[in-house]
């Protein structure tokens, strides 16, 4: 398990921040998502909304999911949780006009990111063709 956690900053989440952060042209990471999916249940359908206007979205918001997956399949599920936090962190320093919606990382005392990962791995491991 990940030594590490995201905090949610849900003060300064709403519909505008989240029109805007499904709209960024790169791949969204999971973890980001999962803290917009608090808010808006439906954040993943209108994502999948934009791939029909935006194709190329789709093939970048797959890099994570194959990523992940791979360490998954080896085994590897710390390295897996670790990539995930990272890759949030780098998008939030590409996209600093989402960073607010972080106010940090700290230590994890629980295992919310090991559920999450769970259920990607039951969702989606050995059918990333699905993507």
């Amino acid at each position: 398990m990940s030594k590490r956690n995201i905090v949610a900053n849900w003060d300064i989440i709403d519909e505008d921040f989240i029109n805007d952060f499904i709209n960024v042209p790169d791949g969204l990471p999971i973890l980001l998502m999962n803290i917009l999916d608090e808010f808006d249940e439906d954040i993943e359908l209108k994502r999948f909304n934009i791939y029909k206007i935006r194709p190329e979205f789709e093939e970048l918001d797959k890099y994570e999911i194959a990523i992940t997956s791979n360490l998954l399949k080896e085994g590897k599920s710390s390295e897996a949780e670790e990539f995930q936090i990272d890759y949030a962190l780098e998008f939030l320093e590409k996209y600093p006009q989402f960073s607010s919606m972080v106010n940090g990382v700290e230590s994890a005392e629980h295992n919310d990111i090991k559920i999450a990962l769970s259920s990607i791995k039951e969702a989606f491991l050995g059918d990333l063709d699905y993507f």
